[in-house]
């Protein structure tokens, strides 16, 4: 698991180079050992083997009187030369007849050659095992010269009288290959631990300085300051070098200015949020004072309109009875403008208490099934005025909540007033559901619908969707504010899903039992949102956006 270690990417780039080329020399150093003793081996045993045919030989041509005439005492002194050599074993003579004259040596158990030996030219190898080579050769009668008269001749000049057999050991050759593989290992191993010495040497040479650099690098890394390279080595690790603490100088430069930038920064950022601060104080005042105003104007306003609204009533009850008809039609129509400005004050009014937070909620038990039913009462003319059907689905007659009834018919009608009027020819649906955990209201409409961009801005106040001159639909804007600002006092919120072209849904979720809010409350709410908006951005605020 070590050596797997040295070759991970986490070793070294000198170890991993020291230890590729190290194998490469041992394993080069192993395969020219191997190949040389292979060689050295083939020759040695070619040698060998051309001796032992040569001994053979040799017997066999001394050996020619012996067979001939059955006496193997005529062949002692070549077979003795024979056995001389350290490698022959066992030496035999055989008549032709096959017949074993005589069977000397140390070892090796003869058998019989599985061939013609009478057939061969000379002395040849036919056989070996593990541990010796056979050798045999023919003995032919070639007109031997033994002092006998030429009458008393009869033999032929060419005459087969049997073979000699030679075994040779193979010790030898084992040896030799044994001595040529040892002594070839230790040369190609200390020649091999000599380069890899030499290798190492020059790898650390090589290598030094960029360990030195990674060192140099790591410690940078680590948040050391003023540290630089050693700009020494080859020369590619060198420009690397000089290159790094080139980099590190611009670095440093950098960090240094940022820093400057950053302390001039956080005092613009202090400098700024401080003036914001105060600005939103001043803001929140403003709108305070703002809102008891509108408050206080529109209560003024509605007084003396509510009067003008009984004279006109009474008026018209006059002329209705002397059978001023057309008279009364007009005073119908002051009437009627009357209501409507009144309506607008009541929203401003209604604004302005939501703001200065004086509105307050009077919860009670309520029952949603007639509060559904007196908003439907209520708006049934507007609905019809368009052509349009209105469908209530009605909760269980014994549903009863608590909750502020005023509030929820006024956020009823201000939703229902607006499905009637931005839809003609269509679809009205209103739903109401509740648990004990919370209260779900949904007006939906098959109207003209909005688009994102539309949706994102209804609820702002004295917003629409059509804000020109020249727009179709008339209102102040105030409806969808007021609705979600009561469902914010009850805790809840009111949102919308819409297509261009294919109406909206408004759905209110309050959830339950309903706790009441104080002005003391709102107004921190309100400065720790403000508060918290410009801590997140600073940059924003000391760029004045």
């Amino acid at each position: 698991m070590g050596m797997f270690r040295l070759f991970s990417k986490q070793s070294s780039f000198r170890n991993q180079l020291f230890i590729t080329l190290s194998f490469g020399l041992l394993a080069l150093a192993a395969i020219a050992s191997f190949a040389t003793a292979w060689v050295s081996s083939v020759r040695t045993s070619e040698l060998m083997l051309s001796q032992g045919r040569q001994i053979t030989q040799n017997l066999a041509q001394q050996s020619a009187l012996a067979l001939l005439y059955g006496s193997p005492e005529n062949a002692e002194s070549p077979i003795e030369i024979a056995l001389a050599f350290p490698d022959v074993q066992r030496v035999m003579l055989v008549s032709g007849d096959g017949k074993i004259l005589t069977n000397q040596g140390r070892n090796a158990t003869y058998s019989i050659p599985p061939l013609n030996i009478a057939a061969l030219p000379n002395a040849a190898l036919f056989g070996e095992d593990q541990n010796a080579w056979h050798f045999a050769a023919p003995v032919f009668l070639q007109g031997i010269d033994d002092g006998m008269p030429d009458y008393a001749a009869e033999s032929p000049s060419q005459e087969y009288l049997g073979y000699v057999y030679i075994g040779m050991s193979k010790a030898t050759l084992k040896n030799i290959r044994f001595t040529i593989f040892t002594n070839n290992i230790l040369i190609a191993l200390t020649a091999a631990l000599a380069l890899m010495f030499l290798l190492n040497h020059i790898l650390k040479r090589l290598t030094n300085p960029l360990f030195n650099l990674s060192s140099v690098m790591q410690q940078k890394r680590s948040g050391e300051t003023n540290v630089r390279a050693a700009e020494e080595g080859p020369r590619e690790v060198v420009n690397i070098a000089t290159i790094f603490n080139a980099m590190v100088d611009t670095l440093e430069e950098r960090d240094r200015q940022l820093r400057q930038q950053n302390v001039v920064l956080e005092s613009e950022v202090a400098l700024r949020t401080r003036d914001l601060k105060f600005a939103l104080t001043a803001a929140e005042e403003a709108n305070q004072h703002k809102s008891e105003f509108l408050a206080n104007i529109t209560h003024e306003l509605r007084t003396p309109l509510q009067a003008i609204i009984g004279y006109t009533d009474l008026a018209i009850e006059g002329l209705l009875d002397e059978g001023l008809d057309d008279m009364g039609e007009d005073m119908q129509r002051v009437q009627t403008s009357a209501n409507h400005l009144l309506g607008l004050i009541n929203e401003v009014l209604d604004l302005a208490k939501i703001e200065a937070g004086r509105m307050e909620l009077n919860l009670e038990m309520v029952d949603l099934e007639g509060v559904l039913i007196e908003a439907q009462d209520t708006l049934l003319p507007l609905v019809q005025r368009n052509g349009n059907h209105l469908t209530i689905n009605h909760p269980s007659p014994t549903s009863t909540l608590i909750i502020d009834r005023a509030r929820l018919l006024q956020i009823l009608l201000n939703l229902m007033s607006n499905a009637a009027k931005f839809t003609n020819m269509g679809e009205i649906t209103v739903s109401a559901e509740f648990n004990q955990d919370r209260f779900e209201l949904a007006v939906s409409d098959s109207g003209i619908g909005m688009d994102e961009q539309q949706q994102a801005l209804i609820f702002d106040q004295f917003r629409q969707v059509d804000g020109s001159l020249s727009r179709r639909f008339e209102g102040t804007g105030l409806g969808l504010s007021i609705t979600r600002q009561l469902c914010q006092l009850m805790g809840g919120d009111v949102n919308v899903k819409s297509k261009d072209g294919e109406g909206s849904t408004f759905t209110v979720t309050i959830p339950l039992p309903i706790k009441k809010a104080g002005r003391a409350d709102k107004e921190a709410s309100v400065t720790d949102e403000a508060t918290a908006a410009i801590e997140r951005n600073p940059q924003s605020a000391a760029s004045g956006q």
